[in-house]
């Protein structure tokens, strides 16, 4: 079997199918949440957020107080989808906000907020756990050609 024709086989098909897989999971995140946080009003909120919603849910926490503007910067997101999505998160008792006008207002997180990073946190841990689990199995040089290789791929397409 020559190189591209291992590529096609045992590379393309494995990212395709990785790609699929994270396409279908991107709700992943919010299902764990919803079943490991059991209030039924909390579970339905949650069903709401998107996971660009959960991400910067997680930047006011671990930022917090923060300003739009320092969303924007540490997001690298245009100011419209963060004031969007944090009046959003607003809306639904995640964050709090403390000033109405744009581009001046502080977001801090509520405890219904902290409650659902704290989840999102667990489930970080437990991929993190299996991540190094997977990571454990090849040498630095092999991540190295790995990760050089990904770069390409990504680079030609």
């Amino acid at each position: 079997m020559d190189k591209l024709d291992f590529y096609k086989h045992h590379i393309e098909n494995s990212l395709i199918d990785i790609m699929n897989t994270r396409a279908q999971d991107n709700n992943f995140e919010r299902q764990w949440l919803q079943l490991h946080i059991p209030n039924r009003d909390l579970q339905y909120a949650i069903s709401q957020l998107s996971t660009l919603s959960l991400k910067l849910l997680q930047q006011v926490v671990l930022l917090g107080p923060v300003s739009e503007d320092q969303l924007v910067e540490a997001m690298d997101l245009s100011f419209g989808v963060i004031a969007k999505t944090m009046n959003k998160l607003s809306r639904l008792g995640f964050v709090t906000k403390s000033a109405p006008e744009q581009r001046k207002a502080v977001y801090q997180s509520t405890k219904l907020g902290n409650r659902v990073v704290a989840v999102q946190n667990q489930l970080a841990e437990l991929l993190d756990k299996q991540h190094e689990e997977l990571v454990d199995r090849y040498t630095p040089d092999q991540l190295s050609l790995i990760a050089a290789f990904l770069q390409d791929l990504k680079h030609s397409h």
